[in-house]
């Protein structure tokens, strides 16, 4: 990325990946210049107002906001997996309580060729607009090297979420507020993994009230205790939130305030504040103290919130239908889909339900076409940004998808 900013000190920027360029300036004038400097030097082809690009739909809202999404890109992953877009799918990505371990020698060759496709595919999806699946494809991530059957049917079941859900758009509300810095939620899910112990971490930024940066990521190593696991992701989102404070000077938005992240830990917080007075940190490697160093520097400041309204359960565990929508909405995706429908809870626990979600034909004859469930978002509804308040208590766990009851995916 580039930047300068002109006499008037108005920013523009240039941001190139490869061979594609974007252009962005308030001034239509100094896009035209640069457009006409590129052209007389590389020869590079204007192709207009950005629309779509590395995989991502652009949409102009009326009042002024930004709507972007991946539903072309989408599209086609289903279309290569057989899946027909038009029938109805899962309400949510991955179903609550589904365990899954690593068995030896489990899967086939072919499984895992389009399990590793899969994969591939949904991450690039995750990291682009939809934030929404970041949690359950860095979970299905990890059995990579040896996927069997049990693995392969839950990322059909992430793949028939996504059936329902492609035209989901990431907002960018317009706003009348200046940027004055970022701010973070971080959160731990003590000791997730089944097979090593170790807990996930997951952190959101939001720059303006839109959210820019996610992560849903296991740690390292085996955390002793719900403090630690929540401290070992402070450091983990505190680099983030550091490197988009950075960022925004970058960009000539300075930011007024140190990164602020929220947590529902206060020992975690705490300990990031002054580890020497809390007991039982003695054991935390150095580099996981980045944390308490920024703190004190004043570069990060903390702020305790109540454990209903962490947003970052979203990146730590599955969740059931209501909440999971109520953390989508918290992080602008705008959607369509009636996830609270009365039948999502008789149709796989909960969790939803996918029409023929263990059986993968492989290419062959198309399926018969079915009337579509869903709309594309309207400007009216992608226009208001509200967070709505969490639910008191999450849903009743559901049990797990059936592995026994498909065939093999090819």
């Amino acid at each position: 990325m580039y930047s300068r900013l002109d006499d008037c000190h108005r920013p523009h920027y240039i941001t190139l990946y490869v061979d594609d360029l974007l252009i962005i300036s308030p001034d239509l004038a100094e896009i035209e210049c640069i457009i006409s400097g590129l052209e007389q030097c590389y020869g590079v082809k204007h192709l207009g107002p950005a629309e779509y690009i590395l995989g991502i739909q652009i949409r102009r809202l009326d009042n002024g906001s930004i709507a972007l999404s991946q539903e072309r890109y989408i599209m086609d992953v289903l279309a290569r997996f057989h899946f027909d877009t038009t029938t109805r799918g899962t309400t949510v990505p991955m179903t609550p309580g589904l365990s899954l371990t690593t068995i030896p020698g489990q899967g086939t060759k072919r499984i895992r060729s389009w399990y590793l496709q899969a994969i591939g595919s949904l991450l690039y999806i995750s990291l682009g607009t939809r934030p929404d699946i970041a949690f359950a494809i860095s979970y299905l991530a990890c059995f990579a090297n040896n996927p069997g059957h049990h693995h392969w049917i839950a990322v059909k079941h992430v793949l028939c979420y996504l059936r329902a859900t492609y035209r989901d758009e990431l907002l960018y509300a317009r706003g009348s507020a200046r940027i004055t810095g970022v701010a973070g939620y971080s959160d731990a899910n003590w000791g997730a993994c089944v097979d090593t112990l170790v807990s996930t971490m997951g952190y959101v930024f939001y720059i303006a009230g839109s959210a820019v940066s996610w992560s849903s990521k296991r740690q390292t190593q085996v955390a002793d205790s719900t403090t630690n696991a929540e401290y070992l992701a402070l450091s983990h989102a505190g680099k983030e939130g550091i490197y988009l404070s950075q960022l925004l000077e970058e960009l000539h938005v300075k930011p007024v305030a140190p990164a602020h992240i929220f947590t529902d830990n206060e020992a975690a917080a705490a300990v990031a504040r002054d580890p020497v007075r809390v007991s039982g940190t003695q054991h935390i490697r150095l580099c996981e103290h980045f944390v308490c160093d920024m703190v004190n520097r004043g570069n990060i400041s903390l702020s305790h919130v109540g454990t209903n309204n962490m947003v970052t359960d979203i990146f730590t565990k599955a969740l059931g239908p209501k909440v999971f929508l109520t953390h989508c909405y918290a992080l602008g995706l705008r959607t369509q889909h009636p996830r609270l429908q009365s039948d999502s809870h008789s149709r796989g626990g909960g969790g939803g339900g996918c029409e023929n979600e263990s059986t993968l034909s492989s290419p062959g004859q198309p399926r018969p076409a079915r009337t579509p469930t869903r709309a594309s978002p309207t400007d009216q509804d992608l226009g208001a940004r509200h967070l709505p308040s969490a639910p008191a208590t999450l849903p009743t766990p559901a049990s797990g998808l059936n592995p026994e009851s498909g065939d093999s995916p090819v």
